[in-house]
């Protein structure tokens, strides 16, 4: 499952969010992934400036490790986020993200995610590539009881299970 993240921008609503998260994740079968605007940093490094990590993004962190949530490598701009201003007032973060489970990752082993160059909005558009150049799906090897009866069985079972 993949969920489209839009996180709340204000600090008192944030613990409100990610408990929400943390209760649907109750409501599906794994494998899941979660991308998008998160609009909070997991580190200090995730920003530009001084400032540290706030309560809400405190939350966010507490509420992806308790998750099993591993965050998806991403080429391209360190930051995710511009505030659009120049010199000193200028804020740059990393807010935007994909996050996965491990069975998402036993799935997708080669995920990465691309930051494309920012346009005309504050944030960098993501691209999610789900197989590398060296990936593939292995497919379920499937036994039909019917091929008991078969008398080429042998065979079939023998070319399906080494292809």
């Amino acid at each position: 499952m993949i969920s489209a993240i839009y996180g709340p921008t204000t600090s008192f609503t944030k613990r409100s969010f990610w408990d929400s998260i943390h209760l649907e994740a109750n409501h599906f079968p794994r494998p899941w992934m979660l991308i998008g605007d998160f609009n909070g940093i997991l580190y200090s490094s995730n920003r530009s400036s001084n400032r540290g990590i706030d309560g809400g993004s405190r939350f966010m962190r507490e509420a992806l490790d308790n998750l099993g949530m591993i965050s998806i490598p991403s080429s391209g701009s360190h930051y995710t986020w511009s505030n659009c201003r120049h010199g000193r007032s200028q804020i740059n973060s990393r807010i935007n993200r994909g996050m996965a489970n491990e069975d998402w990752w036993n799935r997708f082993p080669n995920a990465s995610i691309q930051l494309l160059p920012q346009a005309t909005s504050d944030h960098f558009p993501q691209v999610l590539r789900c197989f590398g150049q060296n990936s593939y799906v292995k497919r379920l090897f499937r036994f039909e009881a019917a091929w008991v009866e078969d008398p080429r069985n042998y065979w079939v079972v023998n070319h399906a299970w080494h292809s």
